[in-house]
């Protein structure tokens, strides 16, 4: 991880990089240009690079204290008020805030959930039955928000899939993946795009 390029994520959202060049100013440049995209990056600046780029909102987060840290300022700033989380780890997690829980998504405003892995490549959220308790991707709030770790990301969905395919063995769940409402061109895609907001706490493994 390089905490030099990260740190500047700490507790705030990363502005979107589709502002026009000609309302930046030349300090603004220069910092938009430490998100271009280098193939030498590793896999998890590549996708903190590409899904800031398409619209997504990204922490990086010290540890899991940290983590609820960030959470709680965000949605004091934000006007969400009904959360959805069928995620037990996420739960246990966020005990010490105290959150009302919806039963019903349909009733929830914004859901947390954690994910199987983030996808370098093109920004992606590579999700399982697992986290969603199987309800579809499309029926969930618009507004998602997605905790992972630095151990989950992966450069590419094969590389992804061949990690489902190590954790589940023949019993893996359904896997699907996840875009910024920015990232998807395509009509069929639509419904699996969402307002998404990533948390990537410190290499937890022990929570994968």
């Amino acid at each position: 991880m390089k905490k030099s390029l990260f740190n500047k994520f700490l507790g705030i959202v990363i502005p979107s990089l589709l502002e026009s060049k000609s309302e930046l100013t030349t300090d603004e440049l220069e910092e938009q240009e430490k998100f271009s995209l280098d193939p030498n990056d590793p896999a998890d600046v590549t996708f903190a690079k590409v899904f800031t780029k398409n619209g997504g909102k990204f922490f990086y987060c010290d540890d899991v204290e940290n983590f609820r840290h960030n959470l709680k300022s965000l949605l004091q700033e934000s006007p969400w008020q009904k959360p959805y989380c069928s995620d037990q780890s996420v739960r246990d997690i966020l005990a010490p805030i105290d959150f009302f829980y919806e039963d019903n998504h349909q009733n929830a405003d914004f859901a947390i959930s954690t994910c199987e892995f983030l996808v370098g490549f093109n920004g992606a959220i590579m999700v399982s039955g697992e986290q969603t308790k199987n309800v579809k991707i499309e029926a969930l709030p618009d507004t998602l928000i997605i905790v992972a770790y630095t151990s989950q990301i992966v450069k590419n969905i094969g590389e992804g899939l061949r990690g489902v395919q190590t954790k589940y063995g023949n019993k893996h769940p359904v896997v699907t993946t996840i875009r910024t409402k920015d990232s998807v061109s395509m009509i069929s895609d639509t419904d699996r795009a969402k307002d998404l907001y990533v948390f990537l706490v410190e290499d937890f493994k022990e929570h994968r």
